[in-house]
């Protein structure tokens, strides 16, 4: 809703329309009759709607560049919305591929245990083969080792 609002710029009472507050609207006015006592005060020469048209095509120019920076802040966070997107599916591609490699390892281990699993006798428990060879190592490691006296070893 568009209130009824009283400025001063330089030294001239204006009533406007608009839908901004009284403090920012005076705010607006004070920071344009600044600007226009400034460029009178440069060039004293100049009329007051020579310096209003300075002071509007400065405002323009500003505006202008400020909308053309808001377009680059946009489209880099477009950017950077679009990569955390990319970067979001290669995590969850990438943990999909982990839960994949972790079921083959327990297959492939659950696969290596059953060939590694032997049973030397009927009668005999069950070991698996890396024990059964430290076994056999240990028990040739404990047996004397007489030189064969031909050869002399």
């Amino acid at each position: 809703m568009k209130d009824k609002l009283k400025i001063k710029v330089f030294g001239r009472n204006y009533t406007l329309m608009s839908d901004e507050t009284q403090a920012y609207t005076d705010k607006i006015a004070s920071t344009l009759d600044n600007k226009l006592r400034q460029i009178l005060k440069a060039n004293p020469s100049l009329s007051i709607t020579d310096a209003a048209v300075l002071a509007s095509l400065e405002a323009y120019d500003e505006l202008t560049k400020a909308r053309s920076n808001i377009e680059n802040i946009r489209s880099q966070i477009k950017g950077y919305v679009d990569e955390a997107s990319r970067s979001k599916n290669d995590a969850d591609n990438c943990r999909k591929r982990i839960f994949e490699l972790e079921r083959q390892v327990k297959a492939l281990e659950d696969e290596l245990e059953k060939r590694t699993v032997v049973k030397r006798a009927p009668d005999e428990e069950i070991v698996n083969a890396k024990d059964l060879i430290s076994q056999e190592i240990d028990a040739a490691l404990k047996s004397p080792v007489y030189p064969d006296r031909k050869t002399g070893l």
